[in-house]
């Protein structure tokens, strides 16, 4: 018998389907530098992420600009045109992911909240492979203890753009950090809600500052 939980993830999974990131006209590209379409891929929205910011002031998704697109390009290296493909493709999918959710009432009102958020980080990580997978889930953990001792239940979406920011701000591999309004924009997560969150749990920006 297919679980609640089971058919909720099939759902997701049916409405995100799988990236295609086999570009047939950048093959050239990945067999002269020996680089996997994912790697090239994960490259660009670090990037992406980490150094242009994609939301506006309402809190949507805009276009990328072409001036954007060739930054990226001259900074990583990878040829214009695959920019362009894998960022429209990758905000396309986001929004398709938030009307997901937005249409979708009960993955959000789910009682099994850290089962439902792995969920939701190993989505978005394939949507968008910024953080580290493995360490956001232990995260998100610890998140619930410290939740469950502070008597404070946010927003679930607002828990897994936490759990994400705390990833990335404990990557000591990156200088770099992800922007917190393209963050939120990507968990439909409001300001207020994220800075009452992290303010919450102790991760103030003077606490952040002393790291």
């Amino acid at each position: 018998m297919v679980t609640k939980i089971g058919k909720i993830e099939e759902v997701m999974t049916q409405t995100l389907k799988k990236q295609d990131i086999n570009i047939d006209s950048g093959s050239d590209y990945y067999t002269k530098f020996y680089k996997k379409p994912s790697e090239v891929r994960e490259t660009v929205l670090n990037y992406l992420f980490r150094n242009i910011s994609f939301s506006t002031r309402r809190d949507k998704i805009r276009a990328v600009t072409i001036n954007e697109n060739n930054q990226v390009s001259d900074i990583t290296g990878v040829p214009e045109f695959l920019v362009h493909k894998f960022i429209s493709r990758c905000l396309v999918d986001i929004v398709v992911f938030k009307n997901f959710l937005r249409e979708n009432p009960t993955v959000l009102n789910y009682k099994g909240k850290l089962l439902m958020i792995k969920i939701l980080l190993r989505k978005i990580y394939r949507l968008v492979p910024v953080f580290n997978l493995r360490r956001a889930i232990e995260n998100a953990r610890r998140l619930q203890e410290k939740l469950g001792r502070l008597y404070f239940w946010p927003q679930i979406m607002t828990q897994v753009a936490v759990v994400i920011f705390i990833t990335d701000l404990l990557d000591t591999q990156r200088d770099m950090k992800v922007i917190q309004s393209n963050l939120r924009v990507l968990c439909s997560c409001s300001a207020y809600a994220f800075h009452r969150t992290r303010n919450k749990i102790g991760l103030t920006s003077e606490y952040i500052k002393s790291l």
